[in-house]
C-alpha cells in the first residue's frame, strides 16, 4: 500500500468513534425514568381508556462477568410518583431485576421484579427494560453509518424478541459529556403469559417504536427519549384449566412515551 493511500485511509478513519458500554464490575449509574402510557382496552364491545404517568429513579450496578462474554447487573426501579387519570395514587414497591448484558448493550436475560406492577402491569416493565438503552455496533462508526441487532431470550412467562436498526446521527456535547446521538427504530413481537389469582392472561402482539439516545463516549447513557405503540390480543383463561368456563378475548393498545436522563455515574 502506498504512503498516500495510508494517509487517505487515516483521514477517512479519523472521524470514526468507538461506542462501547463501560461494564466494569462496580460501575453504578442512576437515571430518572419517566413513563407516560395511554392505554386502550376493548372487551365485549366496550372500550376503556386510561392515562398513566409514572416517575422512577432507575439504578443499575454491574456485578461481575457472566457466562460467555456477558455481564451480570442489577437494575432497581424506585418509584417516585404515579398518576392515573390525573389522580395521584400509591406508586407501589421498589422493583429489582437481575439482568444479563451483552457487550454491545443488549439485555439477553431478565429475572425477578415482575410482580406488583399495579397500574403499570400492561406497560410490561420487563419488556421495556431491553428497549431503554441503545444497542451499539461493536466497532467504531462515523455519523451517518447504521447497524442492525437482534435480541431473543425466553423465561417462564414466554419469549422476548427485539429487532432493531440504529444509526449514528451526530456527535456533540450533552450535559458536559462528549456524546453520540443514536437513533433506533425497532419491532418487538410479544408472546407472554401472566398468572393472576383468578385467571391466566396470554398476551400476543407487537411493539413498534423509535428512540433517540445521547450516549457518552465514556460508556454510558446520558439522555434518551422513546415512543412506541403496542397492539395486543389478550386471552383470559381460568387458572388450572377449570372446566365450564370459556376463554375471554380482549384487545389492548398501549401508546408509550419514555424519557431518561442521567443523575449520576460512578
Amino acid at each position: 500500500m502506498s504512503f498516500v493511500s495510508c494517509l487517505l485511509l487515516s483521514a477517512c478513519a479519523s472521524d470514526r468513534v468507538p461506542l462501547e458500554y463501560g461494564n466494569e464490575p462496580g460501575r453504578r449509574l442512576e437515571h430518572r425514568l419517566v413513563l407516560r402510557a395511554d392505554i386502550t382496552r376493548s372487551l365485549q364491545g366496550q372500550t376503556l381508556q386510561q392515562r398513566v404517568l409514572a416517575t422512577f429513579r432507575a439504578a443499575q450496578e454491574v456485578l461481575e462477568p457472566g457466562s460467555g462474554t456477558g455481564t451480570e447487573a442489577t437494575v432497581s426501579l424506585i418509584p417516585e410518583s404515579l398518576v392515573v387519570d390525573g389522580r395521584e395514587v400509591e406508586p407501589g414497591p421498589d422493583q429489582e431485576f437481575g439482568v444479563e448484558l451483552a457487550a454491545d448493550g443488549r439485555v439477553v436475560g431478565i429475572t425477578g421484579g415482575a410482580e406488583g406492577q399495579g397500574a403499570l402491569g400492561e406497560v410490561g416493565i420487563e419488556r421495556l427494560l431491553p428497549r431503554l438503552r441503545p444497542v451499539l455496533p461493536g466497532h467504531p462508526v462515523r455519523p451517518g453509518e447504521s447497524w442492525r441487532s437482534t435480541t431473543e431470550f425466553g423465561d417462564e412467562s414466554g419469549t422476548f424478541s427485539l429487532f432493531a436498526s440504529s444509526r449514528l446521527r451526530q456527535l456533540g456535547i450533552v450535559d458536559g459529556h462528549r456524546s453520540a446521538l443514536v437513533r433506533t427504530t425497532y419491532e418487538s413481537p410479544v408472546d407472554r403469559a401472566e398468572v393472576f389469582q383468578n385467571a391466566t392472561a396470554r398476551m400476543e402482539g407487537v411493539d413498534i417504536g423509535a428512540q433517540e439516545a445521547w450516549f457518552a463516549l465514556d460508556g454510558f447513557l446520558v439522555r434518551a427519549t422513546g415512543d412506541s405503540v403496542g397492539s395486543y390480543r389478550v386471552t383470559f383463561t381460568p387458572p388450572g384449566g377449570e372446566v365450564g368456563l370459556s376463554p375471554v378475548e380482549a384487545g389492548l393498545v398501549v401508546r408509550l412515551h419514555t424519557e431518561m436522563h442521567l443523575l449520576s455515574a460512578a
